[in-house]
């Protein structure tokens, strides 16, 4: 008997190896901790307090033996505390404080205390320092009461000695009653909990070991099975086990059957499906969720089987139109298939791919599926709507072409003509193809259209003729020949230009050149005879003449040497303007021009701002010609701008170019003046010949600048030069 009841109260060495059974010891172990420090905390701060006031008892009944000794009420305070410093010989006593009764600090003798006066009016009588082992309290019952209160430092080691001692004495107390309440509660849940749950644990590992290889878990002997007896839930547990292993074993050997029953029927259908060049789908009818597909179908949409099975068409973005799949299951529901519909499908990658597409009905499991087949014709399609682009691009080029174009047969009837051939010479293309190329080119035979396709053979030729409209009227045409290979036989293809207004152009050009080469001729025919009138009417001004003759002498001055300027200037203009390319300091000739300028009287007027001459910026050029540039630019700016106005030239470079911007707050220009500003005498100065600015324009146009002219009421006038920029 004492046997089996070692045997029940030892514990199984897999007791302790369960992290439950380690749980519950370690929590039931911090429970009985807590509970008995909460319960005997109060009794270790209670023994403290008992120790102190031993210490304080015990040492003030030393002090009071040594006071007492003589009479203290003859002292005066300073003898009281030196005599109060006696009572240091008492071994725990370190020092005090003595103060009156009205508060007054008499002084303090040995370790002064840290307990002060006004803390123990506050109701605080003492002050333990556990740290530094240091007891403070207020002497009472002493001879001195009711005179003097004495504050008493004390030394409390042994205090703290005998406290943690007694702390330690109570921690071990606990211990063992945790431990052995502990070991108690472990023997009594080992049979009824853990040893149970243990088993259980065991039995699911040994169940889901069967059921992983196939056995039948239903015949498995497990050691939880006697526990199905109890009536607490730990059996409802065990009973529920019981059941869910029957349950999954029975449902494994259904899906064993219905699985060797599917593959049976796969068997005879993969074949086909995965051998098949074309895409096949298996979906259900219903959502088209992908039940299966084929390598065809993946090469087709771009994504793997496992991107898309279990996947709807939708969700995969399959059909191009969502419209398209109801219409196309309208139909299957109508005539029960469908049979080579052609739809848009894309790839994955959003690419669209055109298909003939076949379906059927089949049933899976109860269930309606959709059996589908794909013939991918993207490529053909694309390669017949390619070739219908380029026909289309080519019909097209050709008939807004601004060319004539005319293919031509051997025997120079016309194949085909354009849009403008027709507009050109007047015909319908109904008409114009029933001609040939001697009915429209004037001057032309058999023979040299035989010469053209032998020109033609190799590099296209160009050549000039004469074509002749419906109505009898000819221009004269600029004609590509170029000979090509058309359906597999040579043909001639000639482009034709109306070069009209080319010629009319070059007349135009050539009577220029000769007016021009008139008017230099003129202007210096003119130019010696005026200088001879000139040097004739200024040694007329060295006479003593009367008033109105001095006065008409001054006007035909005037009025030859103003003539005289319009003839330089137009000489100017007439020639070809050659500018000396070197490298110069734009900055420098700025300057320069800024302080010359500044002196002349046109600039008196008004105030002449530059910006931007800060930093050096160089420029190919010549600097004569630029020079007259400016000064005209600036000249300009003066006679527009009011008195006591400011003309602003700003210099703004960048990294190709540079900008001279000339600002002036006069007048608006007109909008309509404003294209007219630099063309050969035109003005708006009552003196002005109109040639300065065509000048102007003509030397940015050498140096290859530009001159561009804004006006506004806002803003006034800008002018803005630019020029290249070198470096």
């Amino acid at each position: 008997m004492a046997t089996s009841l070692g045997k029940r109260w030892r514990l199984s060495p897999d007791v302790w190896k369960a992290r439950l059974s380690k749980r519950i010891a370690l929590w039931v172990f911090l429970s009985i901790v807590v509970i008995e420090a909460i319960i005997l905390v109060p009794s270790v701060l209670r023994r403290e307090r008992e120790l102190l006031t031993y210490l304080k008892s015990l040492s003030a009944a030393q002090a009071q033996g040594l006071l007492t000794a003589a009479p203290l009420d003859r002292l005066s305070p300073e003898a009281l505390l030196h005599r109060l410093e006696a009572i240091q010989q008492d071994a725990v006593i370190l020092g005090g404080s003595l103060y009156r009764v009205d508060g007054t600090l008499v002084g303090t003798f040995g370790e002064a205390p840290s307990l002060a006066l006004t803390a123990v009016e506050g109701g605080q009588r003492d002050r333990y320092d556990r740290r530094t082992q240091r007891y403070d309290a207020l002497w009472e019952m002493s001879p001195l009461e009711g005179d003097y209160y004495l504050i008493i430092r004390h030394d409390a080691a042994w205090v703290g000695r005998e406290f943690y001692a007694f702390i330690g004495r109570i921690a071990g107390l606990v211990v063992i009653i945790s431990i052995f309440v502990t070991g108690a509660t472990m023997v009594v849940l080992e049979p009824l909990v853990i040893a149970p749950i243990m088993a259980l644990r065991r039995d699911l590992l040994r169940a889901g070991h069967a059921i992983r290889h196939h056995q039948d878990a239903r015949s498995l002997g497990f050691e939880s099975r006697p526990q199905q007896g109890r009536s607490d839930e730990l059996g409802e547990v065990v009973t529920a086990f019981e059941d869910m292993v029957q349950q999954v074993t029975a449902a494994i050997a259904e899906r064993d059957q219905a699985e060797a029953n599917l593959r049976l029927s796969e068997e005879k259908f993969s074949k086909a499906f995965y051998a098949s060049p074309n895409p096949m789908i298996l979906s259900t009818l219903a959502e088209g969720r992908l039940l299966e597909i084929n390598d065809s179908f993946t090469q087709l949409y771009g994504m793997g089987c496992e991107q898309v099975l279990g996947r709807t068409v939708l969700d995969i973005g399959l059909w191009v139109a969502a419209g398209d799949r109801a219409a196309m299951l309208e139909t299957l529901r109508t005539h029960g298939y469908v049979r080579n519909q052609e739809y848009q499908f894309q790839s994955a990658q959003g690419d669209p791919r055109t298909v003939l597409f076949s379906a059927e009905t089949v049933q899976l499991n109860g269930e309606p599926c959709l059996l589908a087949v794909a013939n991918d014709i993207t490529e053909r399609q694309q390669a017949e709507q390619a070739l219908r682009e380029s026909e289309m691009r080519f019909r097209t080029l050709v008939e807004q072409a601004t060319d004539a174009l005319f293919v031509v047969a051997p025997d120079g009837r016309f194949l085909d003509v354009n849009q403008q051939a027709c507009q050109t010479l007047g015909y319908r293309r109904e008409e114009l193809l029933q001609l040939g190329v001697p009915d429209i080119q004037k001057a032309v035979t058999l023979a040299d259209l035989a010469a053209d396709w032998q020109r033609a053979g190799g590099q296209p030729t160009t050549r000039e003729g004469i074509h002749a409209r419906k109505d009898g009227s000819t221009f004269p045409v600029e004609v590509r020949l170029g000979r090509i290979d058309m359906q597999g036989r040579p043909v001639l293809l000639a482009l034709a230009r109306d070069i009209t207004e080319r010629k009319q152009a070059e007349l135009a050009r050539a009577r220029l050149a000769e007016i021009g080469e008139l008017a230099a001729m003129i202007v210096h025919e003119v130019r010696n005879p005026l200088t001879t009138v000139l040097m004739g009417l200024q040694s007329f001004a060295d006479l003593d003449l009367p008033e109105r003759a001095q006065r008409r002498l001054g006007f035909a001055l005037e009025e030859s040497e103003r003539l005289q300027r319009l003839l330089n200037e137009i000489l100017v203009y007439a020639r070809e303007q050659t500018v000396d390319q070197v490298e110069l300091s734009l900055t420098d000739l700025l300057q320069t021009l800024a302080q010359h300028f500044s002196s002349q009287p046109l600039a008196q007027a008004c105030t002449l701002q530059w910006q931007g001459l800060e930093t050096a910026v160089y420029v190919v050029g010549d600097r004569d010609k630029l020079t007259q540039v400016f000064i005209n630019l600036l000249s300009n700016a003066c006679e527009a701008t009011p008195p006591g106005e400011t003309v602003t030239c700003t210099l703004v470079p960048e990294p190709h170019q540079v900008s001279l911007i000339c600002h002036n707050p006069g007048d608006p220009i007109p909008p309509e003046v404003l294209p007219k500003l630099t063309q050969p005498f035109f003005t708006t100065k009552p003196s002005g010949n109109g040639l300065g600015l065509a000048i102007t324009r003509r030397i940015l146009d050498a140096h290859k600048g530009t001159l561009h002219i804004t006006s506004s009421a806002d803003r006034g006038t800008v002018v803005t030069v630019t020029l290249p920029r070198r470096g």
